[in-house]
């Protein structure tokens, strides 16, 4: 599975971002379309051009999100094996990947917290 099936990416990324990313004035492009796993970019001076949503902060914000939005461990695993093998196939900036990593700690140690906490409440009071 594929960061982009988890994500589903409907990222907000804004016309002046695209143009500022690709060296253009907004002028030149004609619109942009969210397609499953890129954008395409439709130019005035050269037709059309793909660009990968993982050149985004927004990508990057929605991978965040989707860490600390697992509910329960199986989930958070699972979350951090697609990751893992979107960082084998795409390069990211080392800080990034440490953040990544701290927030799948953190979520990782909330989770178990409170897996603990449910499990005490349920025992039988002695």
């Amino acid at each position: 599975m594929h960061l982009t099936q988890v994500l589903q990416p409907q990222l907000c990324i804004p016309l002046s971002q695209v143009a500022r990313f690709l060296g253009i004035p907004e002028s030149l492009i004609c619109r942009i379309e969210h397609w499953l796993h890129v954008l395409f970019v439709h130019r005035a001076d050269r037709g059309g051009q793909f660009l990968s949503y993982r050149k985004f902060n927004q990508w990057l914000s929605a991978c965040a999100l989707t860490i600390q939005a697992c509910n329960d461990l199986h989930l958070l695993d699972w979350v951090g094996e697609v990751i893992k093998t979107e960082i084998q196939r795409y390069a990211y900036p080392d800080d990034v990947l440490r953040y990544w990593r701290h927030l799948w700690r953190q979520r990782r140690q909330q989770l178990k917290a409170l897996q603990e906490d449910l499990a005490s409440s349920l025992l039988p009071a002695q």
